[in-house]
């Protein structure tokens, strides 16, 4: 990845050594210590369906993920994002998504990236 997070050296890219926008080496400057290069950045990819299925196979964990659906609500109190307004216009959009108590809303949280240029501030966290 871009020292700047400008691009991914992927696929036809996969071949370069420089930032297509800025120049900048994919790569940290060379040591002493050994001839092999080491990039700057690294983007680690988890498939998440793998991930989800060990989650609801263990009984610790299965609780945990069906909690949303199983919750008490109480009105005027937000103890769960699923008593949010985001969330229940979801689930008045998309009824059929409720139906299934192993549905869960995944949320992106990104470290300092920004996907949507246009905005300003750098968030930690997007949903």
């Amino acid at each position: 990845m871009c020292l700047n997070f400008y691009m991914l050296y992927y696929l036809e890219n996969a071949e370069l050594t420089e930032c297509k926008t800025h120049g900048h080496s994919c790569y940290k400057p060379m040591t002493d210590k050994g001839k092999t290069f080491v990039t700057h950045r690294k983007l680690r990819y988890f498939p998440i369906t793998p991930r989800q299925k060990k989650l609801f196979m263990s009984l610790k964990t299965v609780e945990h993920m069906t909690w949303h659906q199983l919750h008490d609500v109480v009105n005027g109190v937000m103890v769960h994002l699923s008593d949010g307004k985001a969330w229940k216009h979801f689930n008045n959009v998309h009824p059929y998504f409720l139906v299934e108590t192993k549905n869960v809303c995944l949320g992106l949280c990104t470290n300092r990236f920004n996907p949507f240029m246009s905005f300003v501030a750098l968030n930690s966290c997007c949903s």
